[in-house]
């Protein structure tokens, strides 16, 4: 997780000279080094996690930026709309003008680098993280917004493109801020713009596509001299990306996998396979049984986004000691790839293909396909396709969540939600939510997590293709036969997903000693975003095992634990201006 910030004076006078000041002092007592981009723009950065920095005409790249395969040229970008075209990575992009004064800043398409702004006096932060001395630097006017908040419990994916504070603002992946004359921000990549690009594809033709550009990410994103760890969690996302690292010959500190004590916790048979298939010692490391403490939740949220990363930390915790143990600085997952490559086979598939094809979609063997797959009869795939699905809004175990007074904006990737079908929303909602993989957790202390399934030249090959030529006749069918001779076959055919909804069950009921006070006296019940008396009585052994909503109480969990740290830090702030 790169951890910096850049500084920019929006104007030479004494107020923007003193807040440079007060962010050097604040730099060196916490350990950041501050160097001089321009006469203009600072960056100070976390020796630790510290982004690169390259230069490429008036931009100056910040992070990893890799040219994309699709658009090569040797030309320096112009516009940010070059930039995210000719590439991809884990970056801010800054213009400056010829007197060094930057006015334009891209965030990439993945979101692998979070992208907080705010202002200070007559200074702009643009920064991966909000460290309390940085805030302290440039004193903003602070505040929670009890509205986005609602908002966030009740959709989590909007951690990620929505500010919990008034006073500091989000930049949204693929999007750019243009400094001048005021902060605004607009997209310039958007998932929708890439969609059934090359419908035309044969399938082996988009197969061997979607090969390269998956080498090509995971071989991008371990080309430094970091130690390596990889993911082997004996799932396909994983194991193609396990894959990926062997054909690119990297060496590998630790192949690690983690299990549960529930059969359909316990994966070990197919990580296993996978080792032996790619000729690799696995690490296996069991999963806690311990429970959740108070500090435990105290500590789930200190950053300026929700720690949803973070939501498992006993299991983080064994991780990361690990990784630490293993000397190991680097992590690459599988995360992302039930949206990116298309888990959502079956009713949801043949829909998107009857919008786009019509009534001609009824001949389609996708049809006969999602039938099979979901165990129903064609009739009723055809009787319920084109039906708007009914509302599945959460609302907690037992509607513990109180209704939202209004609904969120719609997140600028969904705008044209209408002219897409359910099996794309899908896709996109996952990728929206893909920000969240890279954000801060006790794994991300010691080890910067990448996730290569999320590269956008791998997300645009897949947003290219109509998802019945996604799936072909199963879910991530064409991920699935693109890879098979690298795979072992009870991972290439494997229909089951391990399940941790028992383990996950168990850990709540352990820990409801720690949770009942931290939620029914906590700030979420406080200010009627819970209810408290459901909430009371969905925080029960008996309602546990009845109702579940094991995730949306460790969500809410998290988002209190997310309430008191700015609670605090906000008093802090205010107390030292």
């Amino acid at each position: 997780m790169l951890r910096f910030a850049l500084i920019a004076a929006r104007a030479a006078t004494t107020q923007a000279a003193d807040t440079l000041r007060r962010f050097r002092r604040g730099a060196a007592r916490n350990g950041y080094v501050l160097s001089d981009l321009t006469d203009a723009l600072w960056l100070a950065a976390d020796p630790a996690a510290a982004p690169a920095v390259a230069r490429r005409g008036d931009w100056i790249l910040l992070g990893d930026a890799f040219a994309h395969p699709d658009r090569l040229s040797s030309a320096a970008p112009r516009t940010a709309e070059d930039v995210v075209d000719r590439l991809w990575g884990r970056y801010f992009a800054v213009r400056c003008d010829a007197a060094g004064r930057p006015d334009a800043v891209v965030r990439d398409a993945s979101g692998a680098v979070d992208g907080l702004v705010w202002r200070g006096s007559d200074a702009v932060v643009i920064a991966s993280v909000a460290t309390p001395w940085m805030l302290e630097a440039t004193r903003p006017a602070l505040a929670i917004d009890p509205a986005t908040v609602h908002a966030v419990l009740h959709a989590p994916s909007r951690a990620w493109d929505l500010s919990l504070l008034t006073g500091l603002n989000s930049l949204a992946p693929g999007a750019v801020l243009d400094l001048e004359p005021d902060l605004a921000a607009r997209s310039v990549w958007r998932p929708a713009d890439f969609l059934d690009r090359a419908r035309g594809l044969s399938v082996a033709a988009a197969g061997d596509r979607l090969r390269r550009r998956v080498d090509e990410a995971v071989a991008a994103l371990s080309a430094d001299d970091r130690p390596l760890a990889v993911e082997a969690s004996g799932g396909l996302d994983s194991s193609i990306v396990a894959s990926s690292v062997i054909a690119a010959g990297r060496p590998v500190r630790a192949w690690m996998h983690t299990y549960g004590a529930d059969p359909e916790a316990d994966e070990r048979v197919f990580a296993q396979g996978l080792a032996r298939t790619l000729d690799v010692a696995l690490d296996c490391l069991p999963r806690s049984n311990a429970a959740l403490s108070t500090t435990d939740l105290e500590t789930l949220s200190p950053e300026a986004r929700p720690g949803f990363n973070a939501m498992d930390p006993l299991n983080d915790a064994v991780a990361a000691a690990h990784l630490r143990a293993r000397g190991a600085k680097v992590l690459l997952t599988g995360k992302g790839g039930d949206a990116v490559f298309l888990q959502a086979f079956g009713a949801a598939v043949f829909d998107d293909l009857r919008r786009r094809r019509g009534l001609a979609a009824v001949l389609s063997p996708t049809l006969v396909a999602a039938a099979r797959w979901e165990g129903r009869s064609v009739w009723s795939i055809l009787r319920r396709s084109g039906r708007e699905p009914a509302s599945t809004a959460p609302s907690g175990p037992n509607g513990w969540l109180t209704p939202l007074a209004a609904p969120a904006p719609p997140h600028p990737w969904l705008t044209d939600s209408p002219r897409l079908g359910p099996a794309r929303r899908f896709q996109i909602e996952g990728l929206i939510d893909g920000p969240g993989f890279s954000a801060a957790s006790p794994q991300t202390a010691v080890a910067d997590l990448r996730h290569p399934l999320l590269a956008q030249p791998v997300v645009e090959a897949c947003l290219s293709l109509p998802t019945d030529r996604l799936t072909l006749g199963r879910d991530r069918g064409l991920a699935r036969r693109a890879f098979a001779d690298r795979l072992p076959p009870e991972i290439a055919a494997r229909r089951s997903k391990g399940d941790l909804t028992a383990y996950y069950g168990r850990l709540i009921a352990r820990s409801l000693p720690a949770l009942r006070p931290w939620l029914l006296d906590g700030a979420l019940c406080a200010h009627g975003l819970l209810d408290r008396r459901r909430t009371e009585q969905a925080l029960t052994t008996e309602q546990l095992i009845w109702r579940g909503g094991y995730r949306e109480i460790t969500v809410a969990a998290t988002m209190e634990s997310w309430w008191r740290t700015w609670t605090t830090r906000i008093a802090d702030l205010r107390s030292t201006s």
